[in-house]
């Protein structure tokens, strides 16, 4: 089989071009030769030279077919090949409560977490790594993802009120990292950042259950045992409900309990950052990021073969003039002496495009998993490709097609939550072009349209017309997904959620596919393709988005913008009266 037969189709017009060439060649010596006599004499004097002319173009000829056939790829037989994925998963638990604005740890405990967690991150090796944020509720920022960047840059927007639930819920953070952690095999760890003031949500017991899980809980405490007064936004410091000043205060012993439950350990933070490295070590040598491993099977490739013999063809033709009866050598600066220079730096050239060539049929190999993925996707089979873009991801780290298409396929698969981790890791990568980053973010909105989570969705798609404002299909389901945030559906039953048609994500991007004028990677869908509405017409939707977007601009005008939020889950009731 082939890898890339596109090219045999290039062969046939470069073949006929060479050959053209050639014969214009000849036809002009004759000509040449007829004005300057017979040819029975001719044909005496130059001997044999007119056949070797030819076995030289013939030579040439078949060498430039060989290389076409290089490019395109052979393969022939299968080989074993050892397979790798990241057996380590570290979740890290921030504290974005009203207490964590306390500046008793400059400048602030917040802006000091999100330091030390970056900086730990960044010594992490091999890992997926996880953000969870809490208040008096938990809500998972970013998923599980091998994506350090992505993971840093959604950690360094955290900020006090991304989750709008007052409090402190230590227990619901340590359950919602458990929860991330259950989907998958090997070691798993979560880092806890907080300053330990816990109200209501039995930290400890969360804590137990993590380690019969076998998760290891790190806890970092980050405060004073003094404190200080919490700072407000307006000015003033947080009042408790008798109207005293609320000092926050580094909560140590709940904090010791949880590292001690389940085998981890609990760190003050400090100025040196060490408890950072000495995590970091911990974590590094628990397991090997590549601890779990398999065999799978590939096609071998084979185009080696035809470039070698594409080689000796061309050095045999180099030589050819060698192997000739001698001949008195041409002065100098004669007429003979340039063409032989010529034919020489001709077939020097071919032998040097030969092996420029050999890069690009060697780099061809690169894409091969990406391709393959793409194949096993258009056939259905979503776990092969899943697989196959996991590898093509690990071959190019650099590049976001890859996770783009892990994402489709995890769609597909019905992993909403992994699909809108991959999709959401596209959309924050700056290395990523704008058509590909908005196709990210349209499907991130089908993600989370399909999960149920209508405000999400319309985030989405809104920072999906950011990029791209001409996309009426994002346009349409951003009205869908406010109405539906709006007003939302009854609850349905099980057997009834599975019979929801999926709407169809952006295209695949294609290796080594033409790109359009704006420089993106992938095609545009028709526009007649299935999405997540309601059999609502273009006309509709239009006038409805109308109708949002100006009750939007009423209610704006009479609050002030909300905070922004990761998850948008309806807020728990709780009975604490400590919401700091």
């Amino acid at each position: 089989m082939l890898r890339d037969p596109l090219w045999l189709a290039f062969a046939v017009p470069a073949l006929a071009a060479a050959w053209a060439l050639l014969a214009w060649a000849a036809a002009r010596r004759r000509a040449v030769a007829a004005a300057l006599g017979r040819a029975a004499t001719l044909s005496r004097v130059a001997g044999d030279a007119a056949a070797r002319r030819r076995l030289a173009g013939g030579l040439r000829l078949s060498a430039l077919a060989l290389l076409f056939l290089a490019l395109a790829g052979p393969q022939w037989g299968v080989e074993l090949v050892k397979t790798s994925a990241s057996a380590r998963q570290v979740v890290v638990a921030v504290d974005v409560s009203l207490s964590m604005r306390t500046p008793d740890v400059k400048p602030s405990r917040l802006e000091r977490a999100k330091a030390s967690l970056s900086l730990l991150l960044d010594q992490l090796r091999g890992a997926r790594v996880g953000v969870v944020a809490f208040a008096g509720d938990a809500q998972v920022v970013c998923p599980l993802t091998s994506d350090i960047a992505a993971a840093k840059e959604l950690l360094g927007a955290l900020d006090v009120g991304a989750v709008p639930v007052p409090g402190t819920a230590i227990g619901a953070a340590l359950r919602v990292a458990g929860q991330m952690l259950g989907k998958y095999p090997g070691a798993s760890s979560v880092v806890l950042l907080t300053d330990g003031e816990d109200h209501h949500s039995d930290p400890v017991g969360a804590a137990r259950e993590l380690a019969a899980q076998g998760v290891h809980v790190y806890t970092i405490g980050i405060g004073t045992a003094e404190g200080e007064p919490i700072p407000l936004n307006g000015g003033g410091y947080k009042k408790d409900a008798h109207g005293a000043t609320v000092v926050s205060r580094l909560g140590e012993d709940a904090l010791s309990q949880i590292a001690k439950l389940t085998g981890g350990a609990y760190y003050r933070t400090s100025a040196g950052e060490d408890e950072v490295a000495d995590i970091a070590s911990r974590l590094n040598a628990s397991q090997s990021a590549h601890g779990l491993g398999g065999t799978a099977t590939r096609w071998q490739d084979r185009y080696r073969w035809p470039l070698a013999l594409a080689f000796v063809l061309l050095l045999a033709e180099l030589l050819l003039p060698l192997l000739a009866e001698p001949r008195p050598a041409p002065a100098s600066g004669t007429r003979a002496a340039a063409q032989a220079r010529a034919a020489a730096g001709t077939s020097a050239a071919v032998l040097l495009a030969a092996l420029a060539l050999a890069a690009p049929a060697r780099a061809g190999m690169l894409s091969s998993p990406l391709r393959d993925a793409n194949k096993k996707y258009d056939q259905g089979q979503y776990d092969d490709a899943l697989a196959l873009d996991s590898r093509a991801s690990e071959d190019a780290p650099n590049d976001p097609r890859p996770v783009f298409n892990a994402g489709d396929a995890l769609y597909r698969l019905d992993r909403d939550s992994d699909a809108a981790g991959a999709f959401a890791s596209v959309a924050s990568r700056r290395d990523a072009q704008a058509p590909l980053r908005a196709a990210a973010l349209y499907n991130l909105g089908n993600s989370r349209y399909q999960a149920e989570d209508y405000p999400g969705a319309a985030d989405a798609y809104r920072r999906a017309l950011t990029i791209a404002p001409d996309d009426a299909d994002a346009r349409r389901n951003l009205v869908l997904a406010v109405l539906r945030s709006r007003n939302p559906p009854p609850k349905k039953k099980p057997q009834d959620k599975k019979q929801k048609p999926k709407p169809d994500p952006k295209p695949k991007p294609k290796p080594n596919q033409d790109k359009d004028k704006s420089g993106g990677g992938g095609q545009k869908p028709p526009p007649t393709s299935p999405r997540p509405q309601d059999q609502m017409s273009r006309e509709d939707a239009d006038r409805v988005m109308r109708a949002v977007s100006e009750r939007e601009k009423a209610v704006q005008k009479q609050a002030p913008p909300p905070t922004a939020r990761y998850g948008n889950r309806p807020p728990p009731k709780t009975t604490s009266e400590e919401d700091w």
